[in-house]
């Protein structure tokens, strides 16, 4: 992750060098991204079972929406909705059956959708290799999910859910390709938080009794149509 943002970096500060024969961002213009991307939590959650901590996102994956206008080519507001699923904590235990092993499975899962007030600050929005801070804050629901698979048969599901404000901030790189389309990288820090009070009774965990801040690191490759 910080050699990617190195990498960012660095071709943005480039980028700042020269300006091109595109448009860049001008006072006025819209942008629309789609974006496809992973992330990972940077902790754990607050299940406690025999000991151990439950991870609530080992590694993820997210989809996500966003519109921009530009009052100036500087500045971008707008709204930024997006969604991501975790895999969290997987364990594994064996019984002695009179003939066979038997196998109980536990998969632990997270899943979020952020509905976010966006911005965006351009640093060389006339050129068409752009250098930028995406930002944003709003509402955050979530869902913790505990599956049991007993030999290969799902057999129990106990979800929680939870909403809460979140934001998020990063930097980003983008490209243009033409006047009208432009793709590019962008790697954000999350922040939401959850209570894992109801789920942690629910499986048989210990939990603290009250809301924490969960957050993670994402980067996703965006596609943008001006």
């Amino acid at each position: 992750m910080k050699k990617l943002l190195t990498m960012l970096l660095i071709g943005g500060l480039l980028a700042c060098a020269g300006q091109s024969s595109a448009q860049g961002i001008e006072a006025g213009s819209s942008l629309v991204s789609l974006y496809a991307g992973f992330g990972s939590a940077l902790e754990k959650s607050d299940i406690e079972i025999n000991g151990d901590n439950l991870s609530w996102g080992n590694i993820g994956g997210e989809l996500g929406l966003s519109y921009l206008f530009f009052p100036t080519p500087y500045l971008g507001l707008g709204a930024d909705i997006r969604y991501a699923g975790f895999q969290g904590s997987e364990k594994t235990e064996y019984w002695a059956g009179r003939w066979f092993w038997h196998t109980l499975e536990s998969d632990f899962e997270t899943h979020t959708l952020q509905l976010m007030a966006a911005g965006r600050i351009n640093l060389n929005p006339g050129a068409n290799v752009r250098l930028y801070v995406p930002f944003g804050a709003g509402v955050v629901f979530s869902r913790g999910r505990m599956e049991y698979t007993w030999d290969d048969y799902a057999y129990d599901t106990e979800t929680a859910s939870n909403t809460s404000l979140g934001w998020y901030a990063g930097v980003g790189i983008e490209f243009d390709t033409s006047d009208r389309f432009a793709w590019g990288l962008e790697a954000r820090y999350n922040t939401f938080r959850y209570d894992d009070t109801r789920l942690a009774q629910d499986i048989g965990g210990r939990s603290s009794g009250s809301e924490k801040d969960r957050s993670y690191v994402s980067v996703a490759i965006k596609v943008s149509f001006k």
